[in-house]
């Protein structure tokens, strides 16, 4: 047993032994990978060209490779002896010749990462078929032999072997598509500009496309299902504004050969920016209605922008992670302005901030951390490059973005690459800034009090939470002569601070204007200064704060005041929303009905998803509003009108839930309106048809959610058959990990009650010789069960 451990510690010592040569003395150039998916066995067979450039004396050349065997492997053309483990390929570097080198390697794997085969597992023919990629982070080494670092960026040429009825897609340039014998086509693309191989990218469905062009002469490719096509013009609304706009924004030119998108089932996280060929969930290929609860447009535009940040310019790990997310965070949001509107941008701003401090409510860690997780990541990124740019101002600061991605294409850069952009350009050194906003935990939280004498606003500066020296903060106070900014700098004593000590007619004051910072401040004033704050500013984030302000006020007329806020139809969703809401201390339950009521009635889709949220025992009266939007603009809306609908206390009112709207128009993504239709019509009418078509929800045969959603639907009511099991089965040994955690927490709360224990024990022993060494792993885990 002490000569196996010590022969393992041996090969992890030689491994990382050649990992650190490896970096040192090795560059590998270029990838020709070339592939035939095996749908039958979930696995792959390929064979990969490895170009590398070495160093005098280099000892020892290995590449990472999960789980895979080797067919053979040559070094410039001939078989060389090599080692290898469940994790690595390594050979002895005596044939390697100084400068260039081949490396060639034919291989076979079954990934359970990295390359995901969706669909040929259902028998009925509903899910689409599909082969597609994830490498992010260090996931592709499971289905390619090779240095999977992402600060080793490479050229591409990417072969795939596929049945000719299917669209076969990767990154770069289609040089050609060859028909083979069999039936199978020969699809090659290439890519002549290096990058990382995380961001390599395949999928393989079946798909009709629209090509389109940027204004600078980009082809643009978006792929859709050709049973979905109606709705093309929802899903990829404003595609070529979006993409025209960030060439725009950034300042450089789109840095590939073209652009294409293309969606899939199950995947992971939202979407993917690999180079030239974005993959993402098609639970954003929306309709009209879905349109107005989550679309891809933001999406669209944060994917876009990775294509320079992440994807031109790469971080050299992950404590630098935000100069990806959050550059593709930020100019996202400018994309969203561009389309929406300042007050739009300005909301979302608000919306994402509040994250921010969710996050810093969690735990204490810095953006600039491996582990800072995604709200700062994304969000804090975001917001940083917000305020970086306030303090460069606007020409310097696209001048700097210019020179840092020039200065680094097609290379790594950390965060002090951007910092030495800024001295380059400006000559001036933001190391404290990047110190506060980067690399220290937190963002300050403080409150402030004030008090007004003869016409002087008195503010008692109070911190919470100060996790910096000092931060300068600015007042915007508007008074009879117009408005005027004090500047203060706030650090981690109280202290307090005179507005206005010429004594002028005051009108009010707001801290941090606009949110010009990233900072959680409560603020109390008097009344009549909310008021004026409200009706004056121009800002929504100010406006909103305003209305916010008056809940703790007891002045006569403040509800009517707050009416006439929720009647303005030119205001913002989310200030006429906070008006109602303030409205239900200041009004009986039939007065607040009837503000809910006209707030149901309103134009805004976005107003009445926030007013139906505050129903909770609806009368007759309002109860008619509320069955009108069964019909509404947004699936979330309609599945929250259908759920206050029901009346259990007469089963019969509730024929209307047999609608064809609930089948036509099921609900995207997930068909949740449909599934609740069907969970009430069961347990309504103990209804076996809606049973049954519950049951199949569950099954392969539909994407996650829908899946999730059914599984939910089904744990309330109960039922657990050998079929149904069946269906969670196959989603506790899925893909995706959403899926997965659902099917598990379910069968361990089934497993808990003796009689669907029997269930869930007589499946196992009736499967189990049926199970992978994997799915054995899986049903151990869950059930703390022997499978062998």
């Amino acid at each position: 047993m002490k000569m196996i451990m010590s022969r393992r510690l041996l090969g992890i010592c030689i491994w990382m032994g050649f990992v650190s040569l490896l970096r040192a003395q090795t560059d590998f150039t270029h990838m020709d990978l070339e592939v035939w998916p095996d749908t039958l066995n979930s696995a792959i067979h390929g064979k990969v060209k490895l170009r590398f450039q070495a160093g005098e004396g280099t000892d020892s050349i290995g590449v990472n490779g999960i789980e895979m065997s080797y067919d053979a492997v040559t070094l410039n053309g001939t078989s060389i002896p090599y080692s290898s483990n469940d994790k690595a390929l390594w050979f002895a570097g005596t044939e390697v010749r100084p400068g260039e080198n081949q490396l060639e390697i034919e291989y076979n794997c079954q990934p359970r990462k990295g390359i995901f085969f969706i669909g040929w597992d259902d028998a009925s023919g509903v899910s689409p078929r599909q082969v597609w990629t994830q490498g992010q982070g260090i996931d592709h080494r499971h289905w390619i032999p090779h240095k999977d670092d992402q600060t080793d960026k490479l050229t591409l040429d990417i072969r795939i072997h596929f049945s000719a009825d299917y669209q076969a897609i990767a990154n770069g340039e289609l040089v050609s598509r060859t028909q083979e014998e069999g039936g199978t086509s020969l699809w090659h693309y290439h890519l002549g500009k290096p990058m990382s191989s995380y961001l390599i990218a395949i999928a393989i469905g079946k798909y009709d496309s629209v090509q389109t062009r940027g204004k600078n002469g980009v082809p643009l490719t978006q792929y859709y299902y050709p049973e979905r096509e109606k709705d093309y013009s929802w899903y990829y609304a404003h595609n070529e504004d979006i993409f025209n706009f960030m060439n725009e924004a950034v300042g450089m030119e789109f840095p590939w050969p073209n652009y294409k998108q293309v969606p899939v089932k199950d995947f992971h996280h939202g979407a993917m920016e690999n180079t030239t060929a974005t993959i993402f969930g098609d639970f954003f290929l929306v309709d009209e209605v879905a349109f107005n609860d989550r679309n891809y447009t933001y999406v669209n535009a944060h994917e876009l922008a990775h294509q320079w940040f992440g994807n031109l310019v790469t971080a050299t790990g992950s404590d630098h992670h935000w100069l990806h997310e959050g550059f593709a965070t930020y100019y996202q949001w400018l994309s969203e302005r561009n389309l929406y509107g300042e007050d739009h941008f300005d909301w979302l701003r608000w919306e994402e901030a509040q994250l921010v401090f969710e996050a810093s409510r969690s735990d204490s860690v810095p953006l600039g951390n491996g582990k800072a997780g995604s709200y700062r990541f994304y969000q804090k990124g975001a917001w940083v490059l917000q305020m970086l740019k306030d303090r460069l101002g606007e020409e310097d600061y696209k001048k700097v973005i210019q020179h840092y991605l020039q200065k680094n294409a097609f290379g790594v850069v950390n965060t002090d690459s951007l910092n030495s952009s800024i001295r380059q350009v400006t000559s001036k050194d933001f190391s404290g800034f990047f110190n506060d906003w980067v690399f220290t935990a937190g963002e300050p939280v403080v409150k402030f009090r004030s008090t007004v004498k003869n016409g002087i606003v008195e503010l008692e500066y109070i911190p919470v939470y100060m996790p910096f020296e000092s931060i300068p903060l600015r007042v915007k106070v508007k008074h009879e002569e117009g408005a005027t900014f004090s500047s203060f700098v706030l650090g981690s004593e109280a202290k307090t601070f005179k507005l206005n000590p010429a004594g002028n007619k005051i009108s009010y004051w707001v801290i941090n204007p606009d949110m010009e910072q990233l900072m959680s401040i409560h603020e109390e004033k008097p009344y009549p200064f909310w008021i004026s704050q409200y009706e004056e500013s121009e800002s929504v984030i100010d406006r909103y704060l305003a209305v916010k302000g008056l809940k703790a006020s007891s002045e006569k007329g403040t509800g009517d005041y707050l009416l006439s806020i929720l009647e303005n139809t030119d205001e913002h969703y989310a200030v006429r929303a906070e008006a109602l809401k303030q409205m239900k201390s200041l009004s009986n339950e039939k007065k607040f009905n009837g503000y809910i009521a006209y707030a149901l009635r309103d134009e805004d889709v976005q107003l009445q998803k926030e007013a139906i949220l505050l129903v909770k025992d609806p009368d007759k009266k309002l109860l008619k509003n509320v069955s009108e939007l069964r019909k509404g603009r947004s699936y979330i809306l309609r599945n929250r009108a259908l759920e206050l609908g029901i009346d259990v206390s007469d089963p019969e009112a509730n024929r209307w839930l047999y609608d064809d709207i609930y089948t036509s128009e099921p609900g995207i993504p997930g068909r949740k309106v449909e599934i609740s239709a069907l969970f009430y019509r069961a347990m309504l009418f103990n209804d076996k048809e809606a049973l049954q078509t519950l049951k199949l929800r569950t099954s392969q045969a539909y994407d996650f959610i829908t899946r999730m959603n059914a599984i939910e639907a089904m744990s309330v009511i109960g039922y657990l058959d050998e079929e149904v099991c069946g269906y969670y089965f196959n989603a506790l040994f899925a893909y995706n990990w959403q899926l997965r955690r659902k099917a598990s927490e379910l069968l361990k709360s089934y497993y808990a009650h003796n009689k669907s224990k029997k269930v869930i024990l007589q499946y196992i022993e009736n499967h189990k010789n049926d199970f992978s060494d994997f799915q054995k792993r899986v049903v151990s885990a869950t059930f703390e069960l022997n499978t062998d």
